[in-house]
């Protein structure tokens, strides 16, 4: 019974922890909330009987990310994307490093035109050639010129648009116009197995599948929705009512373990 109880006290505090931080990241741009997973722990026996091994309670497996799509928040500016459907925006760390993915499309540009995030991840995207065509070959990191040089004249950036298929329109000066690239997505055959990589971001591993390039509206990748960003798809209701009721498996178990205590002293006494 000892074992049992603690056990359970252990694999409950886990689950506190898993709660907990679904609720600390409610307001966070397209969290995924976590759920825990628990399996039937056993003693391993000598004998190959089965029913010679004994329950020794449970324990936690482990937590699995839930991918369900946060509901769009607008908010008016034309660097918030929102991809509404299946992808993750790709981000390029550090030269040598694995690239990431999120669906937080929080994003501004630094000030060398680079497309970043706010953590200062570059955003990945594909250039347009000479020949005004797209080269998909390759996901780049996306770099627009906040200033061009025209007839002699230095014109500034005065607008950036980006439309439901990631492309980028820049307007110089009052009138000048120029198509900059595309926004690059990504997705995969797993991706509940994603590896949380903290800020907000995944890496592809063997479980989540290799990444596969896309870009927005073709092949089953979602529609990108300029202006507005994802919301956590944390339910605070749903949390709160998990969150009570493991508390109060949490004090049964940790009543038992101290009858369980106070039973064994008196037998020692």
């Amino acid at each position: 019974m000892f074992n049992i109880t603690r056990n359970g006290l252990d694999a409950i505090g886990k689950e506190l922890g898993v709660i907990s931080n679904n609720i600390a990241n409610a307001n966070t741009n397209a969290f995924k909330r976590s759920r825990s997973e628990f399996v039937d722990f056993y003693s391993k026996a000598l004998s190959s009987n089965p029913k010679s091994k004994t329950g020794l309670g449970t324990m936690l497996q482990g937590t699995q990310k839930i991918m369900k799509q946060g509901s769009p928040i607008l908010t008016g500016s034309s660097l918030d994307l929102t991809i509404s459907g299946k992808g993750f925006f790709i981000l390029s760390p550090k030269e040598g490093a694995d690239p990431r993915f999120t669906r937080d499309g929080s994003f501004s540009l630094d000030a060398d035109g680079n497309l970043v995030t706010t953590e200062g991840f570059n955003v990945a995207g594909y250039l347009r050639d000479e020949d005004g065509n797209i080269n998909n070959s390759a996901a780049v990191p996306l770099k627009v010129p906040l200033t061009i040089e025209d007839d002699g004249k230095v014109l500034l950036l005065t607008k950036l648009d980006v439309n439901n298929q990631g492309m980028i329109e820049t307007t110089y000066g009052l009138n000048t116009i120029l198509q900059r690239g595309q926004v690059a997505l990504a997705k995969f055959n797993n991706e509940i197995q994603l590896k949380s990589t903290g800020a907000n971001t995944y890496q592809a591993n063997e479980k989540s599948g290799e990444q596969i390039l896309g870009t927005a509206m073709t092949s089953n990748f979602g529609e990108i929705l300029s202006g507005s960003l994802e919301s956590s798809n944390t339910n605070i209701s749903l949390e709160m009512i998990n969150l009570i009721k493991t508390q109060q498996a949490f004090n049964g178990n940790a009543r038992i373990l101290q009858s369980n205590v106070e039973v064994t002293r008196r037998l020692m006494g």
